[in-house]
């Protein structure tokens, strides 16, 4: 018998951020996370990228394009400004920015 996934018992939650959607579908959604880690819980941050739509001629159904148009890039960079600025100066849950580390860390320069 197959595993099938365990329904879960969470709530989904809406994103913490959402860019658009512009022309064509496209939009920028920054999602909060939480991850385990071996020092516990974690909160960290994703970002998604929603595809450019289009209506297939022949079926009339909507479809994902597995690229996007030039005149899409002025949009996207916008979006991707954006959800990074929120990023940049958001804290996360707990007090921390994203990049930050723990207070549980020592800070230090990396060797190359």
């Amino acid at each position: 018998m197959p595993d099938h996934p365990k329904p879960s018992n969470r709530t989904p939650r809406p994103p913490e951020l959402k860019i658009g959607p512009f022309q064509g579908g496209i939009g920028v959604a920054v999602w909060l996370n939480e991850i385990q880690t071996a020092e516990g819980p974690k909160m960290v941050r994703s970002i998604t990228i929603a595809p450019r739509r289009y209506r297939d001629r022949e079926t009339g159904e909507w479809k994902d394009a597995g690229s996007f148009r030039a005149g899409d890039l002025n949009a996207l960079i916008l979006a991707l400004e954006k959800a990074r600025e929120h990023c940049l100066t958001k804290r996360l849950p707990g007090g921390q920015y994203e990049d930050e580390p723990p207070d549980n860390m020592e800070s230090r320069e990396p060797e190359f």
